[in-house]
Formats: C-alpha cells, sequence, structure tokens
C-alpha cells in the first residue's frame, strides 16, 4: 500500500486529519515520526542538498523492526538529520573571511551576531525587533497582538504562535548575550534557521530551542 505523506496535503491539519482517520491508533506514532522525516527530506530536497546515504540506510533498517522500537529509532534518525541539515546550512552562509579569521569571537559577540541575522532574515523576529524600538514600554500584551496581527495579515494560529515565540526567544537570547554566556551545542546553528522550516517542524523545533535555553539558564542558576 501507498503510504501518504505530509507532501500530499495542502496543511498539517489535513495530514493530521488522514492520519487519525485511516491509520490504526496503533501505528499513528511511526506514521507522525515517518511524517517529520518526510518534511525533513522536502527541506533537502528545496535546498538541493543530497540525502546523506548513510541516513538512506539507517531509515530503510528501521522499517524492518516493530514498534515501539521503530518508533524510537526513527525519533533518534530525525533528530540526527536535523542536526547534519543545520550544520550543512550554516557552513553554506558562512563568510569565508569569517572561516579564515584567527579571532574567536566571545559568546557575547556570537550572540550579538545572531540577534542581528534574526532582525534581518526572520521575518517574524523582525516584526518583534521593530515593535520593540518603536513602542516604549512594551509590556501591553493586547497592543502587542493587535499590531501584530496588522502587520503579519492574518489570524493563523500557527504564524502568532511562532511569532510570539520570537519575543520569548528575543529574552533568552539577551540573558545569555548579558551573561556573556555560550549557547548550548547547535543552537546557535538551529536559532539561525528557524525561519526556513515550515509546518509543524517549525514550532516543534522552535519549542525545543526554548526549552533547551531555558534549561541552561536554570541550571546556570543553580550552580
Amino acid at each position: 500500500m501507498t503510504r501518504k505523506t505530509p507532501s500530499d496535503f495542502t496543511s498539517h491539519d489535513d495530514w493530521l486529519s488522514y492520519v487519525r482517520r485511516e491509520i490504526a491508533v496503533s501505528d499513528q506514532p511511526y506514521v507522525l515520526a515517518f511524517g517529520r522525516i518526510d518534511l525533513f527530506l522536502s527541506f533537502y530536497r528545496m535546498q538541493g542538498i543530497p540525502f546523506p546515504t548513510r541516513f538512506t540506510e539507517k531509515l530503510e533498517r528501521i522499517e524492518a523492526l516493530h514498534d515501539p522500537k521503530r518508533t524510537a529509532e526513527l525519533g533518534v534518525l530525525s533528530d540526527t538529520i536535523l542536526g547534519n541539515l543545520t550544520k550543512q546550512l550554516f557552513n553554506r552562509v558562512l563568510p569565508t573571511a569569517a572561516k579564515d579569521d584567527s579571532h574567536i569571537p566571545s559568546p557575547k559577540e556570537q550572540i550579538q551576531d545572531l540577534l542581528s541575522h534574526l532582525a534581518q532574515r526572520n521575518p517574524y523576529f523582525r516584526l518583534w525587533a521593530v515593535y520593540k524600538r518603536g513602542m516604549p514600554g512594551h509590556t501591553a500584551a493586547i497592543e502587542w497582538d493587535e499590531y501584530l496581527v496588522q502587520e503579519l495579515r492574518t489570524h493563523s494560529a500557527e504564524e502568532i504562535a511562532f511569532a510570539n515565540a520570537m519575543v520569548d526567544l528575543d529574552k533568552l537570547l539577551s540573558l545569555f548575550h548579558d551573561g556573556n554566556r555560550a549557547l548550548p551545542g547547535l543552537s546557535f546553528e538551529r536559532i539561525w534557521f528557524l525561519h526556513s522550516l515550515s509546518g509543524p517542524e517549525r514550532m516543534l523545533q522552535t519549542s525545543a530551542v526554548l526549552g533547551t535555553l531555558t534549561t541552561e539558564l536554570a541550571e546556570c542558576a543553580s550552580a
């Protein structure tokens, strides 16, 4: 039987409805996990990056397993794929001069570069940056919400949730910046490309990054 994937649907909600309607409850976790892999495959294709053979071989081995092991291993594989993709994309955009520069930037300098990049390249983070600069005492949540809907020209729950997550991201990055603390491994690269992701993967990765930063700060505070 031909397996449908998220790419066959116009929205993530349609994909979820299909899985819940057509797939046995016991198989749904695996199908959803495989759907996440499909999102990554699509992103590799869009970016013109060859999908590593080792991942294809691993995927074939996983499909021959049975649950719950195959679903668990698929989750581990998807995280590995994301890490590989993030590194490749990040290496693509690193200026040649930066690669050859003997100066090793401090954590504060790295985070400042990241914040500048987000303000320029991430349209959702830029909305918050503009609002923050233009709205002194920007604590009125209702005003921000109204501004957000006006600028996004949509009431899409996904887009609004991602834009609000950028507010939390800015606050967390500012804490790392002010404390000159290094970001947890791969967090810099993942944050750099968050806005390039789409569908459920974007908020999934955003939530994971925010959780990692929060946990790191909590551990530093208790140390």
